[in-house]
């Protein structure tokens, strides 16, 4: 009886100690597992290209703001941008700066009057993809634009209301198409007797829409100017009124890309956008119609 029990013991003890090392031996290999993934998602993501991207266009833009005039300004604008860029075939984004600078004219009536203009923007941008068109080579993706920006405006015809200065905060939805038109094979041509090749060439072109989905804006009311003038102590933003949900904005982009064979890429895009206040008789409206050319600089090759 003895040994039966002590047979039984042993035999309890082997079983115990096997299956201790055989849930050792399964936790190294999972710790294993879990530390190759994450060396290959740490590769992946140093692999994802990211570019620098400085950029340099003109900017036809227009405006009316309602509670000083309702005459449009126009004009053309220089406008310089300088964005971090990440960009891989699941998602991308970017985070940027941009200023507009110039000045805007009006000629009503045999009466020219014209407004020095100042607009700066900070915006963030994050799109994720979505399996849509892929069956027509086309690469969709949905996400999101957070903007930012303001303008100073001078117009000295206005006198005591010739200073403006506007704050506008958006959230818009957006989507991206983009469709690879690279050549992929060299092509031999002729043009009468001269014989030249076609390179390959790496190339997208891309449209994006955003529509704005919380909009807001922070400016003067009604009076224009504010008591502190009368009272000769000016306040910045005297009589400012901060309006959420309030007004609508609408912008869209069309990009060319060529990418170079040093992983650097040049990009032409024709940019519109367009955005309201809300309100009625001090509303403010602006348009801007954009031609840019990027240098995209791969920090990938740095």
């Amino acid at each position: 009886m003895k040994q039966k029990g002590f047979l039984l013991f042993t035999l309890l003890v082997f079983l115990f100690i096997g299956e201790v090392k055989i849930v050792q031996a399964q936790s190294e290999s999972m710790r294993k597992s879990n530390d190759e993934t994450t060396l290959t998602r740490k590769k992946l993501r140093k692999q994802i290209p990211k570019f620098i991207a400085i950029g340099f266009g003109t900017n036809n833009s227009q405006f009316r703001d309602f509670a000083t005039s309702p005459l449009f300004y126009g004009g053309r604008l220089l406008h310089i941008s300088l964005s971090r860029f990440k960009l891989s075939n699941k998602r991308e984004a970017e985070l940027g700066l941009s200023y507009d600078f110039g000045s805007l004219s009006n000629n009503y009536n045999s009466t020219f009057a014209s407004s020095d203009f100042n607009r700066v923007e900070l915006y963030y941008s994050k799109l994720y993809k979505l399996a849509l068109f892929e069956a027509i080579g086309v690469n969709t993706k949905l996400g999101f634009l957070l903007a930012g920006n303001g303008n100073f405006r001078i117009n000295r015809a206005l006198q005591n209301n010739g200073v403006g200065i506007e704050i506008f905060a958006n959230l818009l939805g957006s989507i991206k198409f983009t469709k690879d038109i690279s050549r992929v094979v060299a092509k031999d041509k002729k043009f009468l007797f001269i014989k030249y090749k076609l390179k390959e060439k790496k190339r997208d072109l891309a449209f994006r829409i955003n529509m704005g989905l919380i909009n807001s804006s922070y400016r003067n009311g009604y009076v224009y100017t504010g008591q502190s003038t009368i009272l000769n102590d000016a306040m910045v933003f005297d009589d400012y009124e901060f309006n959420i949900f309030s007004g609508i904005r609408v912008s869209s982009r069309l990009d060319y890309t060529r990418n170079l064979s040093n992983k650097n890429a040049v990009q032409l895009s024709y940019i519109w956008d367009a955005y309201a206040t809300g309100g009625d008789s001090d509303k403010f409206e602006i348009a801007h119609h954009m031609i840019k050319l990027t240098l995209l600089f791969n920090t990938n090759n740095l």
